[in-house]
């Protein structure tokens, strides 16, 4: 019997979990991938890391994440947009105009990738605290607390807790099993919540050296007609290498289809848009996340066209006594973003530390 059992080791549970055990608690984290970050994910070179899920935050006016990096002793440094910028209409006409669309405030990223933050709230925890592989199955009310089954590696594994924090998107909170079973109302609200990033994919193409920079090119792009939409250079402050990453425009139904042919076609487009020696990349890695059981639903592959309106959901009682969200979508405020994360996290830490006095 613990006091918490955070499901989900993405960002908002594990500042969730870090919290409530640095206040005494007894603290659990079931996460259902073998590795922790969720939607954090890196890809290491002997350069250093590089995000293919967020990559960027703005400290000077996200105070969360801005006291998360002070904390964790973390390094940030600014997105690059020196430079000229192209652009490629739905015919392939590709113009190269003087100049980008640099972010007010900039926008920044952290050295050693966000999954750097993710590391340095999970080293805030003891090492048993955390249960990778661990798939939540069914959560019942008892007369103490909660009861939570999940599937682990080595078979069916049945938990019990004072209370449960769920740091999941609201449509994977779906798949979940209750007893008491949710009214229909709090079903339907789960569902109307789009996962954000999870319909998305990010191409990432590795270079020996940023050589649009010698070219006086920003390394960014927009394009109508794809498969690439957004290109910015994602290279590592100080390194030698050279890395563009891009967000594709291609909806994810187009892009199971030809699954296969997608680092080529990156390639292919990033040479048009640069010159010969863009599509000649070392590397491309593609991750596509509507195809992550642990992040998107079928729901999810439908592309937004804006950002969410993403709120908090009550929950009625008895529920809301024992079982609270956490994930980023239902944030008070940056709702969806690293931030919302953390502001997920620190309205389930209030609503802990209320419940249980």
């Amino acid at each position: 019997m613990v006091d918490l059992i955070v499901v989900g080791a993405g960002l908002s549970g594990l500042a969730l979990a870090k919290a409530a055990a640095s206040h005494g608690a007894d603290v659990l984290v079931l996460e259902a991938r073998p590795r922790i970050g969720g939607r954090a994910l890196s890809h290491a070179t002997a350069a250093g890391a590089y995000d293919l899920g967020p990559a960027w935050v703005w400290p000077s006016v996200q105070p969360r994440i801005a006291g998360a990096i002070r904390a964790a002793g973390l390094t940030i440094f600014e997105q690059s947009e020196a430079g000229g910028f192209v652009f490629e209409d739905e015919k392939g006409l590709v113009q190269r105009l003087p100049r980008g669309f640099a972010q007010e405030p900039p926008s920044m990223r952290l050295v050693g990738g966000v999954t750097a933050l993710a590391d340095a709230f999970a080293a805030g925890l003891p090492r048993s605290a955390i249960r990778p592989e661990h798939t939540v199955r069914r959560i019942a009310l008892t007369e103490s607390g909660v009861e939570v089954e999940a599937q682990g590696p080595a078979g069916p594994a049945t938990l019990r807790a004072a209370r449960v924090a769920l740091a999941l998107p609201p449509r994977l909170v779906c798949r979940i099993a209750f007893e008491p079973a949710l009214p229909p109302s709090v079903w339907a609200a789960l569902s109307a919540v789009p996962g954000w990033m999870a319909g998305q994919a990010k191409a990432l193409a590795l270079y020996n050296r940023p050589w649009w920079r010698e070219a006086g090119l920003s390394g960014g792009a927009f394009s109508r007609r794809g498969p690439l939409g957004e290109i910015h250079d994602a290279s590592l402050a100080g390194a030698a290498e050279g890395a563009l990453v891009g967000f594709f425009l291609w909806p994810a139904s187009l892009r199971t289809g030809r699954r296969e042919e997608l680092a080529g076609l990156v390639a292919r487009q990033l040479g048009a848009l640069f010159g010969p020696e863009a599509g000649r990349p070392r590397d491309v890695i593609v991750q596509d996340w509507a195809r992550e059981p642990f992040t998107a639903t079928e729901a999810d592959a439908t592309p937004l066209d804006r950002h969410p309106d993403y709120r908090p959901i009550a929950w009625p009682a008895p529920w809301s006594e024992r079982i609270a969200l956490a994930g980023a979508e239902i944030a008070p405020e940056f709702g969806g973003y690293l931030e919302g994360a953390l502001a997920a996290a620190e309205a389930a830490y209030g609503w802990w530390r209320t419940a249980r006095l």
